[in-house]
């Protein structure tokens, strides 16, 4: 009986998620809050993305530097 439950219960979550987003929601502060917290942790992992190909960058060009002054 509480594999049945579970179960229908796995099956509503989508079903509810789904129906809540047709239906639409108005804005509130706290969904504004979480959006730009959103943007400021994207903007935190490109940065932190960006410096780490630019230290790769950096890596292979001194590598690449140290080979072809060996040659």
């Amino acid at each position: 009986m509480l594999l049945k439950l579970i179960a229908l219960a796995a099956a509503a979550i989508p079903l509810i998620l789904f129906v809540r987003t047709i239906l639409g929601r108005r804005p509130t502060r706290l969904g504004q809050a979480v959006r730009e917290a959103k943007k400021q942790i994207d903007l935190a992992i490109t940065l932190f993305l960006v410096a780490v190909g630019v230290v790769v960058a950096f890596a292979l060009g001194r590598i690449v530097w140290a080979w072809w002054a060996a040659a």
